[in-house]
This record gives structure tokens, sequence and C-alpha cells, in this order.
């Protein structure tokens, strides 16, 4: 690694909410102070649940590092993730550690003024709206939670009734509202004055929720959000809300970080005032002027990157790549699809490898070439950082299969974005299409047959794994069995796996697929068609001598004259 001075960061996801400005200040307060940033996260899909995305984080060469600031508060839909981590900086790492948000193993910890924020928003439903009763939605039983504290303590500070009752736990997610408003609609849950939520998001399902029991907001119900995020500016019904300042909190971090570096005193930011910002779900309407042309020039980028990866053909182009050099010009072509970066990099490895294999760096690697490198280095020795002040880097994974990781670099602040996740994780999947592909033998080549001895044996000794394919399915690529593929059909230049529950597209061509199942008893019965003769029960003889397949779904598919004969004899062999 370089010899400059250097700062690691493990955070869980960008998500594109207010958390996401906790990296924002972080970069500019840490690139201010003369150090560059790595970003360790997740580039998750999928919300609740990992898919060993955390593998990420035992990249973390801690003695290469200068300091490390666990983003903590970032991880609220992982906690399972936390203790871990802070297990490996407590027994691993050297360095000064700043954690932001809470932490009982580590020192040094950074939280947000969440109970006094949160206590304005709630004085406004008290002291402006005269609200009496009033619920809490969010959060779990037994886990304490700054933002709670701070409901009970203005109820309790105004005389107003407070107790378990009041407190409607949902989680920090949506999946509350919609319990919430249904007991509110049935009568079984007293119709509140106001339902103050944890997060805008939160506001934002409860609304919709309410909407569709028909409650109005505000008229039946105020409704108030926490953070400040882009649920609270919806066109439907504005939220009120308030400002979360993860944006000073993250160059808090970086100047405690640096007073701990270097034994200097921390020289803190100007902090910025915040306010409660109104909404049509109190009934007070958005009083505070918006960024107008800052947000269309962010919905405008948005829709550019959004058409421009669309035209791209990304996955239907990956999906036909058949070697790894492949593989790297295809990244070299669609890089530009990954906006405002300087750096790139992919790095091929397995789970518990300590070397990688880059296959392809931005302006370094190109046409095929490569270079082996440790892991840990998180760039080939080759590499030069120029420009680069900011680094993220993403795991690659498929189905909970490691297949290395990605290096995005910016000369600046800098999130990377949703696209750039899809890119990642459809990386990974191509990495499995092409390890499948060169792990299935030719179609010319034969078995060779055992010598028949009187020796039976046993089911364990005669049982191979199980061949899988790749199906999108719900938007995202999922494995099935191949033994449970009735058959193949092409259908306007797609391919679609038909099984017992449905048809789902494959991202392969059905003359690839002929070539590498033919040794699976696998027949093409017609050209847009291929069967598994395992699932063939028959056929069936139709008045003009044609003859249909019969699948084992007694589903019937049409056999074409020049294939009919072949036909009958591989049912036969079968």
């Amino acid at each position: 690694m370089s010899s400059h001075r250097s700062i690691a960061v493990i955070f869980s996801d960008i998500r594109e909410d207010y958390n996401d400005a906790f990296l924002t200040g972080i970069q500019s307060q840490a690139n201010a102070c003369g150090y560059r940033t790595f970003t360790f996260s997740m580039p998750q899909t999928g919300e609740l649940y990992t898919n060993n995305e955390e593998w990420v984080y035992s990249l973390i060469d801690y003695d290469r590092f200068d300091g490390v600031i666990f983003v903590e508060h970032t991880f609220s839909n992982h906690k399972s993730l936390i203790p871990p981590i802070e297990k490996s900086l407590r027994e691993n790492c050297s360095c000064p550690v700043v954690v932001i948000g809470s932490s009982n193993v580590l020192p040094n910890v950074i939280g947000m003024d969440n109970q006094k924020n949160f206590e304005k928003v709630v004085e406004h439903l008290t002291d402006v709206h005269g609200c009496r009763t009033l619920y809490c939605l969010g959060g779990e039983k037994g886990i304490a939670d700054e933002r709670i504290d701070g409901f009970v303590n203005v109820l309790k500070s105004r005389g107003i009734p407070c107790d378990e009752d009041n407190l409607l736990y949902g989680g920090y997610w949506i999946s509350g509202a919609k319990a919430v408003a249904k007991d509110i609609a049935c009568g079984t849950l007293e119709k509140p004055d106001a339902i103050v939520c944890l997060n805008d998001e939160i506001a934002y399902a409860l609304i919709k929720q309410l909407f569709f029991a028909g409650l109005r907001v505000p008229e039946d119900i105020l409704v108030t959000g926490f953070d400040d995020s882009s649920y609270a500016s919806n066109s439907a019904v504005s939220i009120t809300t308030f400002t979360a300042d993860t944006h000073f909190c993250g160059q808090r971090a970086v100047s405690l970080l640096h007073s701990l570096i270097t034994g200097r005193a921390p020289q803190l930011p100007k902090q910025k005032k915040h306010s409660v910002i109104t909404g049509d779900s109190c009934g007070c309407g958005r009083k505070s002027l918006l960024n107008v042309r800052a947000k269309l020039d962010a919905l405008n980028s948005n829709e550019r990157c959004e058409m421009e990866f669309r035209n791209s053909l990304f996955e239907e182009k990956l999906y036909k790549v058949s070697s790894q050099k492949e593989l790297s010009l295809f990244i070299k072509n669609h890089k530009y699809l990954i906006r405002d970066h300087i750096s790139l990099s992919v790095n091929l490895m397995e789970q518990y490898d300590r070397f990688a294999k880059c296959i392809f760096l931005k302006d370094y690697l190109l046409n095929g070439e490569t270079a082996v490198f440790r892991a840990d280095s998180i760039y080939p020795d080759m590499f030069s950082y120029g420009a680069i002040q900011n680094i993220y880097i993403l795991p690659l994974v498929f189905d909970k299969r490691i297949y290395g990781f990605m290096t995005i670099g910016y000369a600046g602040p800098e999130l990377y974005t949703r696209h750039a996740k899809v890119f990642a994780n459809r990386l990974a999947i191509g990495a499995e299409i092409l390890n499948v592909r060169q792990q299935l033998p030719p179609a010319e080549e034969t078995r060779s047959v055992p010598a028949q001895t009187d020796v039976v044996p046993t089911v364990s000794e005669v049982k191979t794994p199980s061949a899988t394919i790749l199906v999108m399915h719900n938007s995202s690529m999922t494995k099935v069995h191949l033994e449970n593929v009735l058959y193949f059909e092409s259908y306007e230049k797609k391919v679609f796996a038909a099984m017992k529950n449905g048809k789902y597209e494959i991202k392969q061509r059905l003359f690839e697929l002929e070539e590498q199942l033919t040794h699976k008893n696998f027949f093409r019965i017609s050209r847009s068609v291929l069967v598994n003769m395992n699932k063939t029960v028959g056929y069936k003889v139709e008045p003009d001598r044609s003859i249909l397949a019969v699948m084992s779904d007694r589903e019937e598919l049409r056999v074409s004259r020049t294939n009919k004969e072949e036909f009958k004899q591989r049912l036969e062999r079968t």
C-alpha cells in the first residue's frame, strides 16, 4: 500500500438514505487532513439478509492503515455482524479506532444527538398542534433507542400519560406500518392524534397503509418522520421530519481519529443549526424552500444513468462471456456505467485465498492481462494512487460463494450508485456462469464404461452432485437443479427454462445449452425446444403422422419431422 496516510472505513451499505452522508463527511474531512479513505462495504441487492457479503471485512489488514472508523450506526439491519467486527477490531487492530454509533467493547465512541433532535419533533406535535394521544412507531422491544427515550421524555414533561401502550415496536423496517394501520381501522387500537415514526421510511409506509385503510393524513391522524430522507419530500404527502446531521458526525469522527493518530487536540468543524422541517403530514405544509434545481439535476442524472444501463444490454452481453479474457474485455467496454470514477479494478479469488488475481485494472491491465497480488493489499503492487483519494472495496458474491472483489476509486468525496452495486452483483453471476461452462465436459466427450464386476456399488458410491443452472427469478439470478427442468424453449430471442412451477428466463442461447447438455440426456426436438429426456414419458401420434412429446407434467410438445425418428430412439433408450 502507498506510503500516504490512509483510513479504513467499515460501513454497511449505501442505500441512498441519510446514512450515506456519514461517508461524505468522513471523506471530505479525511482528505482535508491528508488521508485517503478505503471504505469496505456490502453492495446488497436484498435488504434484511446478507449473502456472505460480510466477507469483505476480512480483507482489512489493520497494519496497513493509520486508523479505522467503524460506522456501527449503519448496521441496524444487520446487528448480528456487529459483535464479530468489534471482536476483530479489539483483538487484531493496533491502530486507533473510532466508532460512530454505540459500543460497549470499543472506546472512542461518537453518537448522534438523536434524543434531543427527536424531542423537537414530538414537541412540535404537542405544543403547536396540541396533540395529547400519541404513539411512537418503530424500534425493537428491549433494545435502547435514544429517539424512543426522547418521545417518552416529552410526553412526561407535558403531563401526558405514557406507558408501553404508546410504544408500537415494529422494528426499523416498514413491516410494522401495515399492522398498525389495520389495527386502528379495525378499532383494536385507539385512534391517536398523532403517530411519531422513528424514520421517514416508516412514516411514508404508514401514510400509505392508513390511506388504504380509509384514514387520511393529516385530516384524521398526524404523522411525522425523522432523518429528512428522500421519502420526506415525496410528491403525495410531504412528511414533517428533522435533519439528521450525519455529515457533521462523519467529520467529527475523522477529527477525533486524527487527534488520536497525531496526539494533537481535535479541531471540530462548525456544525449547522437545524430545526423541524414541517410538511403536509402534520398539516403545516412544506415551509422551507426546496433546492428545486439540485433535485431536478439529481433526477435527470439518475434517469440518464438508468437509460445508459438499460441500453447497454449489460446482462445479455455478460452472460455470453466464455473466457476470462472476454470477461476482462467486457469490463473494459462497460466501465463507463460506473459514473465519475477514476479507477476500477476487478480481482478474482475464493473465500480463503490469500492471493487475488487482478483481471482488470483501469489504465494498467487491459486486453486480458492479469496480475497476482496479496488480496489484503487491495491493489497490485504496480498500482500508483495518483489523484485517487477515496476507494470503495465491494465483494463479488453470488449464492454465498465468493468470487473476489471490485474496487472503485474517486478523486473526491463520492458515493457509489445503485448501478455500481448491480455491476458488482452481475459480475459475480457472470463469474459463476463462466465457472459452470468451464467445468462442463464438451459435447463430444465420451464417458468411460467401467468393467463389469460382481461388486454392486452402494448409493453413496454412485451418487454425484446435482448439476445446476442460473435462471432469472423476481429480477435476480438464482440456482435451480438441472434435473427439475422439463425443457428449454427459445421464444422472441429469449430462452426460458420450463419447470413444474413455471417458466424462467435463462441468459444462455439454445445452441449453447444443446452443446453443453447433450451428455445430460437433453435432446433438441425442434428449432426452439430442447427437452429433458428423463422428464419425457412418451409420445402421441397426430392424424397428420406428426408426433407430440409428452412430458411428466402431461404437457405436449411438437417434435419436428426431421428429429422424430431420433427422438423415438432416444426415448426407447431412456
